[in-house]
Parts: structure tokens; C-alpha cells; sequence
């Protein structure tokens, strides 16, 4: 057997046992990470406010249809109170509204049987909601 005396020892290339990540690498992937995160959350708050807006809508409706329900039953007469709602029209008459921007107390009028929304600060609600909407539109 001959042996090839012409390979040179220098020219092997040892692979390299090591593997894993750079740090370059790692710094990509976090940051990407950290980009969909912001994102993701800035749409979750955009959901929970339109969730709001959705059941504050929810309930000014429940109250004016518990309202006229009322009235129908009674010969046009409108309640004295929202508390006459309770039990046969509503579980439970909700006392304030809370919605994307802004909460407060209902001003309920017994001569029109009308439904006002009022702001903490005892001025009528003007604030817009998530959608562009005032909430006195409801």
C-alpha cells in the first residue's frame, strides 16, 4: 500500500464543535419580539375601549326600552323614577355609565321619558367615544 505523501496538514479545515446563537442574532429576534408586542397592545386597548363604548350602548338601550315597555303598559304614563323599572322591566337599574372616555350618572326625565347621560362633573355628556360618536347619541 502507498501512501499519498502529496496532502498538506494545513490545509484540513476542523469544523468547529460550537454551535449556537450570536449575539446579533439574539438582538434581532428580541426586538422583532418587542415590535409585535407593541403592536398587539395598542390594538388590545383599542378593543377594550370599542367593548365599552359596546356595552355602555348595550345599556342606554336596555334602559329606553325598559322605559317604553313601562309606558305601554301603564297607558302612556312614563315612570316617576327609573327605580319603577326594578323588578318587572330590570334586574337591576344600573345608578351610573361608564364608557371608552368617560363615566357618570343618568339624569332620567318623567314628563318626556327621556334619558340624559351626565358627566362626574354634573355637565351633560359631550364626550366622544372610541368610535367618534357622542354618547348622548346612544
Amino acid at each position: 500500500m502507498m501512501f499519498n505523501s502529496d496532502v498538506n496538514l494545513n490545509s484540513v479545515v476542523l469544523k468547529s464543535s460550537k454551535r449556537g446563537f450570536t449575539l446579533i442574532e439574539m438582538l434581532v429576534v428580541v426586538s422583532v419580539i418587542g415590535i409585535l408586542v407593541s403592536i398587539a397592545s395598542y390594538h388590545n386597548v383599542q378593543v377594550l375601549k370599542r367593548a365599552k363604548d359596546a356595552a355602555l350602548m348595550n345599556e342606554i338601550s336596555l334602559l329606553r326600552t325598559s322605559i317604553h315597555q313601562f309606558a305601554l303598559q301603564n297607558n302612556g304614563r312614563f315612570p316617576e323614577s327609573l327605580g319603577l323599572l326594578s323588578p318587572v322591566h330590570l334586574d337591576k337599574v344600573p345608578a351610573t355609565w361608564k364608557g371608552s372616555n368617560g363615566n357618570g350618572c343618568y339624569c332620567y326625565d318623567p314628563v318626556e321619558g327621556s334619558l340624559t347621560l351626565y358627566k362626574t362633573d354634573d355637565k351633560a355628556a359631550s364626550a366622544i367615544d372610541a368610535g367618534g360618536r357622542k354618547y348622548a347619541d346612544y
